[in-house]
This record gives C-alpha cells, structure tokens and sequence, in this order.
C-alpha cells in the first residue's frame, strides 16, 4: 500500500497544474468593444472587465467592492479594499487606478456609475435573465463566465481564461513594461515578492537570451 500511494503522490507531482492563462491588454481592450451596447449589462460589463485588470483584482474583491469604497480623484481614481486573501483581519488597502488611455478604467466606470445611480451598496449589482439590473451584488463565478463569454466573442479560448485572468493579466503587462516590484505589489498586494518575481522572470524570459546571437 505505502508503496502505491508513494507512486500516486509521484504522478501527481509530475502532472503540471493548469492555470488560467493572464489576459493581456490588447485582447481585453478588444473584449471590452464586444461589450457592445448601452444597456445595464453592456456598461456594467465594460466596467468590471477594465477595473478588474487595472486594480488586479481577486474576483472575491471585485464583487465586495461598495460604492463607497470607490473615490474618484483628479489622476483616476482611489480604490478601498476592505478584506482580501492578504489581509484577513479587514485593515483594508488603498489602492490607486489611474483613469488610463487604453482600458480607460475611469471612463467606463464612470459611464456605470451613471446607470447605476449613487444608492449605497455593491458597487457592481447582478443583472437578471433579460438583462436588467438588480440591487444584489454580482456573484464571482458570474465574473467567471463574464470572461469566458467575451473571449470567445473575440475569438479566444474561453475555458483558457477565468476571472483570475485580469489579475494576472495586470502583473503580466506591468512586468513586461518594466515596472518595479514594488510598485506592482502596491496594486497587487501580494506579500510573497516570490509570486512578483515569477512574472518578471516569464516577461524576460527570450531578453538578452544567451543563444541569440548565434542561434
């Protein structure tokens, strides 16, 4: 017995964990035109996809967000997150989303704030069947199959993406732009510089490759 459960915990070591892969900029960008439309879904629908990427979001903190934790600012605007993986005792962080010239995180958000009205609660609510707004707040697998739904609409795998994806789509784009880890950990709020240094290495990884001059 020890003998096969010793060769089962192998071949599960050996078998590599799926991962969801990042959503990168340009294909969210084009995610976000699918979201065609100004209905309450449409709207609301451009604005989780664009907030979730800028302020690398868990989709569990996507749909806690309160209106009140949102305050719009000259440069974008202030994000409150009140609980999170990291930080289980409820200090919150503040975080920063600059208004943007791609997603344009503020535009859309803005854009819903407009439908949504200015009534204390989730920021982001449900819609129903025939897409009309509700007062409860979105549920994170409904996040879930809101990415997967505009990534086919674009011609992307859907089962290769989740709500995870904007998240690490935003420490993806960050790394590659040469961003520092600390000011990607002042987003991301990831307390293990481990995680951080995993997606710099992936950005760099064919960057002044030894065998590119002679390959």
């Amino acid at each position: 017995i020890g003998d096969t459960l010793a060769g089962i915990r192998r071949e599960q070591r050996a078998r590599p964990t799926r991962k969801k892969s990042a959503i990168l900029a340009a294909d969210l960008a084009r995610m976000i035109a699918a979201a065609e439309g100004q209905s309450p879904r449409a709207i609301r629908d451009r604005a989780v996809m664009a907030l979730g990427l800028a302020a690398a979001l868990r989709r569990s903190e996507l749909v806690a967000l309160k209106l009140a934790d949102l305050e719009l600012v000259g440069e974008g605007l202030k994000l409150t997150i009140r609980h999170s993986k990291t930080d289980q005792e409820g200090a919150g962080q503040v975080i920063a989303v600059p208004s943007g010239k791609v997603l344009k995180p503020g535009a859309r958000l803005n854009e819903w704030l407009s439908v949504r009205g200015g009534e204390a609660g989730p920021l982001f609510f449900r819609t129903d069947a025939q897409g009309m707004m509700t007062k409860e707040p979105m549920s994170d697998r409904s996040v879930a199959r809101l990415i997967q739904r505009y990534a086919q609409k674009v011609g992307l795998d859907p089962a290769a993406f989740g709500a995870h994806s904007l998240r690490s789509g935003f420490l993806t784009e960050a790394a590659k732009a040469g961003a520092s880890l600390p000011k990607m950990q002042e987003v991301s709020r990831q307390k293990k510089v481990e995680v951080l240094l995993g997606y710099v290495r992936d950005a760099a990884l064919f960057e002044n490759h030894a065998g590119e001059r002679f390959l």
